[in-house]
């Protein structure tokens, strides 16, 4: 593959996760749909390319970058297992309180998944801050972003996750930047 080009489909990737899942997820309250649980599915897992992506520029920050790597790898693992018991819901025609577990289960796993991602955030705001391999304000949103998803974190019982949605809208503002990074420094080498 173009060696221009891979950086820019890894980088993709995440604004893709970012825009697909906010729309299939809606606001959050609409009944099961087919459609939206494929789109959303879709999304998560092209999380993992724009991970590798971002964790390849992250090298530099030797076992910190690893850990960017497990917490990434992490916490969407335990996003697509809960849906796992959603989809098992819908296919089983599942009413009652067998289907309130089940929502239960699916709340329990997107709220398990926000302390890795924290510590994805976490690691590559420290990596962003020490190296400069990203620039500084995303290394700050990442280590804002790493706290908020900690503290919503502690709240088990809660089926609210407004730290994923400001998880989301970093995912995004990376995969941004990271699409313009190989254009800013093809243009900076042209002028040297």
């Amino acid at each position: 593959m173009n060696q221009s080009i891979a950086p820019r489909l890894g980088a993709a990737c995440g604004a893709l996760f970012a825009v697909v899942l906010v729309i299939a997820a809606g606001n959050g309250s609409g009944a099961y749909s087919t459609p939206r649980a494929v789109a959303g599915l879709a999304a998560i897992t092209l999380f993992l390319p724009f991970l590798a992506s971002l964790v390849s520029l992250l090298r530099p920050g030797g076992w910190l970058a690893t850990a960017a790597l497990a917490g990434g790898l992490t916490g969407i693992t335990l996003k697509l297992a809960g849906v796992v018991p959603e989809l098992a819901i819908h296919r089983a025609h599942v009413v009652g309180a067998m289907h309130r577990l089940g929502v239960a289960l699916a709340d329990t796993a997107t709220v398990l998944a926000l302390y890795p991602l924290a510590i994805l955030c976490a690691a590559t705001a420290l990596i962003a801050l020490r190296t400069g391999v990203l620039p500084g304000w995303l290394g700050v949103w990442a280590a804002v972003t790493a706290a908020a998803l900690a503290v919503n974190g502690a709240f088990l019982g809660t089926s609210t996750v407004p730290a994923l949605l400001l998880f989301i809208a970093w995912t995004l503002a990376a995969s941004l930047y990271l699409l313009r990074a190989p254009a800013r420094r093809s243009s900076t080498a042209a002028r040297s």
